[in-house]
């Protein structure tokens, strides 16, 4: 039972940080799509202190198991996609953002393989302005299922452009 909470407890710190995190490089600010291997490293360590935070016998067994969870689990949801892709799935976010719809797409991947995405109706983003939105989406395909993908917030800005929170 309390490794079950450990597990769940890393699962929704690693996947609220990873949430919050974009980057600008110059080019404008990313989704945390981008920034995969960062993410990871993130999920590894709020997993990790998760764990440590678990019962009092075997804190350092806790932390690497937390940690393992943390990080597999950030890496895994986002390393599925290469950049392009990536990029095709920020722009069904922007498509869904301006048309206030759910947005499907699906393409052919380096290998051959068909990948779909499902992207949500977007929803008021609690915690944030009333120009914000929350963006919900799964991408699936035969070899890896179908991987839901972490929530993204998009909020206006002050020229009407949708940008990661």
């Amino acid at each position: 039972m309390m490794r079950l909470r450990m597990v769940c407890a890393s699962l929704a710190g690693v996947l609220a940080l990873a949430a919050c995190e974009t980057v600008d490089d110059g080019q404008g600010p990313h989704t945390q799509l981008s920034q995969c291997g960062r993410n990871a490293l993130i999920g590894a360590a709020v997993g990790g202190l998760i764990g440590a935070t678990q019962g009092r016998r075997n804190r350092p067994g806790n932390a690497a198991l937390g940690a393992a969870i943390g990080g597999a689990a950030t890496y895994g949801i986002c390393s599925a996609l290469t950049a392009q892709e990536e990029r095709r799935v920020e722009a069904a976010y922007y498509r869904s953002l301006n048309s206030g719809q759910p947005v499907n797409d699906a393409w052919q991947t380096d290998q051959g393989a068909t990948r779909s995405l499902e992207v949500a109706e977007p929803a008021p983003a609690q915690g944030y302005s009333s120009d914000c939105r929350r963006i919900n989406a799964t991408v699936s395909d035969a070899q890896n299922g179908a991987q839901k993908l972490p929530p993204e917030t998009f909020c206006r800005n002050a020229d009407g452009r949708w940008t990661p929170a």
